[in-house]
């Protein structure tokens, strides 16, 4: 198994959902509604609202 060891052993914190808020831009160009974005998406619903 390949694996490496950590130089930077600092808390990486949150991971930033970069792929959800892209699906959930295009859906809501696409005439999709906010709540069915963040159902399709999967996140909640006020996570989503810019």
């Amino acid at each position: 198994m390949d694996f490496g060891i950590w130089v930077d052993r600092r808390p990486q914190g949150r991971v930033k959902p970069v792929r959800e808020r892209e699906a959930y831009s295009r859906l809501v160009q696409q005439g999709v509604s906010n709540t069915e974005a963040c159902r399709i998406v999967g996140v909640d619903r006020r996570t989503s609202q810019h």
